[in-house]
């Protein structure tokens, strides 16, 4: 992948992440409590700011109470 395609996925990913997020009425910092990571770790992946390795990506799922394919989805 190229570091523009890497950025985009990286874009994509974080506005999924905050749209799946807010439907569900959580906050970032809830959300960052719910996966045991600080506060600024959604924040950052949200902003296209931080990879996501895919065992954060099953946490994140489970405590939005989606399937991990469903923050794919863009």
């Amino acid at each position: 992948m190229t570091k523009k395609m890497n950025k985009a996925f990286h874009k994509k990913f974080g506005q999924r992440l905050r749209s799946l997020r807010k439907e569900r009425g959580m906050t970032q910092e809830q959300l960052s409590f719910e996966v045991e990571a600080d506060n600024s770790y959604i924040a950052n992946i949200e902003n296209a700011h931080r990879d996501i390795p895919l065992s954060r990506i099953r946490l994140i799922a489970k405590a939005l109470n989606v399937e991990p394919y469903e923050l794919l989805k863009f």
